[in-house]
C-alpha cells in the first residue's frame, strides 16, 4: 500500500494480493482530501484485506469465496481436516454452484445441489454416502456463516434449506466376555500389536493419540499417561506429529495394572532392539514403533488388529471400536458420564451422551430399580 499526493488530493494505492483462482494481481485506488484521511483509509483497507472483508459479493463467485475462506481457516485446522474440507467443497459444491455470484446464491440452488448428491451424482463420478452429504452441508454452512460475520453477505442460505439426512452410525460395542477374550489373545501375542489393543481398550485413546505416545508421556510410578501429541499420515507429507486440536484432548488418564504391564513390555522390547541394532535403531521416543523405532503405519496396525480379532473369534471390528468399547463398558459399570467424557477427551459431556445414548436406557432402568429397592427398604 502507498499514500501519495496527487494534485489537491491524496491517493491511496492498495495491493490486494492475487486472485485465488486466476492468479492475477489485484489492486485498487482510493482518493482522500487530506493525508490523515488517506492514512485512515489505508489502515481500514489493510484490516479489511487481512480479514477478507475486501471481497465484493456481487463480483466474487462462490468458488472464489470458498477458496479465500479455506485459506483463512487453514492455520487453525489439522492438515487432515483441511484436506477433508477442501475435497468436500472442490468435489461436491464448486462443480454445481461454484460459478454463482456469492450475493446471488439462493436456498433453492443449494437444495437442488443436495438432491443431486442424494441421487448419487458427484463430480468424481462416485456415489455419495449419506454422512458425506451431511458433511458437505456442514462445511458449506460454516463457510457461509463466516461470510455473514465478515459482513460480505446478509444471510446464510444453508439455514433456509433442509439438510441431508444421515442415519446414525451403529456403534459396535463389545460385551464384557468378548472384551476379556480379546485381552487374553492380545496378551498372549506379546507383540507391539497386542499391546496396542490392550492400551486402546483400557484407555479409550484415539488411534492417532495411541501411536503418538512417547516414553515420557507415561508415568509408570504415578500410574497415568498424558496425551500431548497425535500421529497422522497425510498423502504427500508422510507421518506428522501434531498437538491435539482441543484442550479437552490434551488430558491425563489413570492407568490400571493391565495397561501398565503392556507399557512395561513395550519398554523391554525396545531396549532389547536398541541393544541389538545399535545405531540402526532410529529412536524418536515413540512407545508404539516398528522394530527400527520408526512410527507405525495405521494400515499395518489395522491389518494386525484384524488378525487378533479373528484369533479371538469376535465379529468384525474396527480399531476405533475399541474406543467405543471402553466407553460403553465404563457406562455399563455405572461410571458417571462426565468421567467417561473426560477420559475420551470429548469437548463436552453432551457429545458423550449423544454418542452413547443407546447405553443409557438400560442404565436408567437399573437406576430406577435400585432407587425403588432402597425406598422400599430392600437395599
Amino acid at each position: 500500500m502507498a499514500v501519495r499526493k496527487r494534485g489537491k488530493s491524496w491517493l491511496v494505492t492498495v495491493e490486494m494480493g492475487r486472485d485465488p483462482l486466476t492468479g492475477r494481481r489485484r489492486r485498487t485506488h482510493i482518493t482522500a482530501a487530506t493525508r490523515r484521511e488517506a492514512e485512515r483509509e489505508e489502515a481500514r483497507v489493510r484490516h479489511e484485506v487481512a480479514e477478507g472483508l475486501d471481497l465484493e459479493p456481487t463480483k466474487i463467485t462462490l468458488a472464489q469465496y470458498l477458496n479465500r475462506w479455506l485459506g483463512s481457516v487453514r492455520p487453525n485446522l489439522a492438515p487432515a481436516t483441511y484436506r477433508r474440507y477442501e475435497d468436500l467443497l472442490r468435489l461436491h459444491v464448486m462443480p454445481y454452484v461454484g460459478a454463482v455470484a456469492l450475493s446471488k446464491l439462493r436456498p433453492l440452488q443449494v437444495q437442488q445441489m443436495y438432491a443431486r448428491l442424494q441421487d448419487g451424482i458427484s463430480a468424481d463420478g462416485r456415489g455419495l454416502a449419506p454422512r458425506t452429504r451431511l458433511h458437505v452441508h456442514r462445511v458449506l454452512s460454516t463457510a457461509l456463516a463466516q461470510a455473514v460475520r465478515w459482513q460480505i453477505i446478509s444471510r446464510n442460505v444453508c439455514q433456509a434449506v433442509d439438510p441431508p439426512q444421515a442415519p446414525r452410525a451403529e456403534i459396535q460395542a463389545l460385551g464384557p466376555g468378548e472384551a476379556r477374550r480379546l485381552l487374553e489373545v492380545a496378551e498372549a501375542e506379546d507383540t507391539v500389536w497386542g499391546d496396542a489393543v490392550i492400551v486402546a481398550l483400557q484407555t479409550g485413546l484415539r488411534q492417532g493419540e495411541l501411536l503418538g505416545l512417547r516414553r515420557q508421556d507415561v508415568d509408570a510410578e504415578g500410574g497415568r499417561l498424558t496425551v500431548y501429541q497425535t500421529l497422522h499420515y497425510l498423502p504427500g507429507e508422510g507421518m506428522t506429529l501434531r498437538q491435539p486440536k482441543t484442550s479437552g484432548s490434551r488430558r491425563t488418564i489413570p492407568l490400571g495394572a493391565t495397561a501398565l504391564a503392556a507399557f512395561a513390555r513395550l519398554r523391554r522390547r525396545q531396549l532389547e532392539k536398541r541393544l541389538t541394532l545399535g545405531a540402526a535403531y532410529k529412536d524418536i521416543g515413540l512407545l508404539f514403533a516398528t522394530y527400527l523405532g520408526t512410527p507405525i503405519g495405521a494400515n499395518n496396525l489395522r491389518r494386525a488388529f484384524r488378525r487378533i480379532v479373528a484369533s479371538a473369534e469376535i465379529g468384525p471390528l474396527r480399531f476405533h471400536d475399541l474406543r467405543h468399547a471402553h466407553a460403553t463398558l465404563l457406562l455399563a459399570r455405572g461410571v458417571h458420564p462426565k468421567v467417561v467424557s473426560e477420559r475420551l477427551g470429548h469437548a463436552n459431556i453432551g457429545i458423550t451422551l449423544d454418542t452413547y445414548s443407546h447405553v443409557l436406557p438400560s442404565l436408567q432402568e437399573e437406576a430406577t430399580r435400585d432407587l425403588d429397592a432402597w425406598l422400599a427398604g430392600r437395599a
